[in-house]
């Protein structure tokens, strides 16, 4: 499909809704003990908002998919936004832990189904290496606005509050109603003789039974939460394992980060040469096999921190490798179905996540065999998902 607008255009775009969701996590981190303090409450209820958001998102992104793909994109963003923006709006002024979670939740269904029409909207434009190319220039955002995302979030606790974190996201919001409704470019809404409700069900059914798309998505939601358990753990890894001080832990975090923006930047030279299939593969292959020897030197009392830290920049720099080769991967498959093919792709890797690391907070035993087990055990399943689902199939 030939688009009038310029990959890279489309890509700024889009990487400026989908920092939506990173903005709306990181920057309100830096204030849990303000608000737990405002709510009256241990900051372990604050935090529980953080899951509640999470889960918020997953809903939005189940819903919000399917919904552009009936609607149109632009219309299911507009509600989305206007979501997010009042519950933006109404947190500051709430008193009660419970309205908060409520308002969170809110806030986040809104926020999902907004961001949940990116992927759909590169698929509505290009498709193969090009589409690859564009989603990945999106993860480039999604890798810079964490780093910047506490830096503003304490900006504005120490200038005016927590509250002021709140109306700026609700801004944020509000100039992405703009840029929705303008630079955006408008693709008409394909004819559908399927009812609202049939749409909702029947369009997952057909990705649910796409055996090389189901293979592409879990294999994304497992890579996805191999480097979540370690965004879990890594303050424990670190400081109260290895006894890194608090102020060279964000060194070793960073490292991370710093890896997966270079391995970002080698997907588009990589892109040039070979599939998005195959680029996927190498990194599923490769983040297995550092997982595993991290068990293996877990297990072994072999932990050394000159080993841990390049196996768990390999474990998580993987993902911006595998997840925008991915999400391109499974979208070729589908022209119809565009969006609820992202939704289910998003919910799956906010609801394995999730779930994965509700399973090691629960299992701890302060050691870092549950950590590196359940990071090993989710890259080889990711790994066994992709092979075993696209097995027979060319490419």
């Amino acid at each position: 499909m030939q688009a009038q607008i310029s990959p890279r255009r489309l890509a700024i775009l889009l990487g400026t809704l989908v920092a939506l969701g990173p903005l709306a996590i990181d920057t309100y981190l830096p204030a849990l003990l303000a608000m737990s303090e405002h709510f009256a409450v241990p900051i372990h209820d604050v935090e529980i908002s953080v899951s509640v958001y999470v889960l918020g998102v997953a809903l939005g992104q189940w819903l919000g998919g399917p919904l552009s793909d009936h609607f149109g994109r632009k219309p299911v963003a507009y509600v989305g936004l206007l979501l997010f923006i009042a519950g933006s709006l109404i947190i500051p002024f709430s008193n009660d832990i419970h309205m908060l979670y409520l308002l969170r939740f809110l806030q986040a269904m809104g926020g999902g189904a907004s961001v949940v029409i990116a992927a759909a909207s590169v698929r509505d434009h290009f498709t193969g290496q090009q589409a690859a190319g564009v989603l990945t220039s999106i993860g480039l955002v999604m890798l810079i606005a964490p780093l910047v995302a506490p830096a503003v979030g304490v900006a504005l606790l120490n200038l005016a509050g927590w509250q002021s974190i709140f109306f700026m996201l609700a801004g944020y919001g509000m100039m992405l109603m703009l840029l929705v409704r303008f630079p955006l470019p408008t693709v008409p809404r394909r004819q559908d003789n399927e009812t609202l409700w049939h749409r909702l069900f029947n369009a997952y059914g057909r990705v649910l039974r796409n055996r090389p798309a189901m293979g592409f998505i879990l294999a994304n939601a497992l890579a996805f939460s191999a480097l979540f358990v370690f965004i879990t753990d890594a303050a424990f890894l670190y400081m109260d394992y290895f006894g890194i001080s608090p102020d060279r832990f964000p060194l070793y975090f960073g490292a991370n980060v710093v890896t997966m923006l270079g391995l970002n930047r080698l997907n588009v030279v990589l892109l040039r040469r070979y599939a998005s299939a195959d680029i996927m593969r190498a990194g599923l292959i490769l983040q297995a096999l550092a997982g595993v020897a991290l068990l293996g030197l877990t297990l072994t009392d072999n932990l050394v921190l000159w080993a841990v830290v390049p196996l768990i920049m390999v474990t998580a720099g993987m993902v911006a490798l595998v997840i925008p080769n991915g999400i391109a991967s499974f979208l070729s498959l589908f022209d119809r179905d565009s969006g609820a093919a992202t939704g289910l792709n998003g919910t799956l890797q906010f609801l394995l996540a999730g779930l994965i690391g509700t399973v090691l907070g629960t299992w701890h035993d302060g050691t870092p065999v549950p950590m590196t087990l359940l990071m090993a055990g989710s890259s080889m399943a990711a790994l066994g998902a992709f092979l075993w689902l696209r097995k027979g199939v060319k490419g």
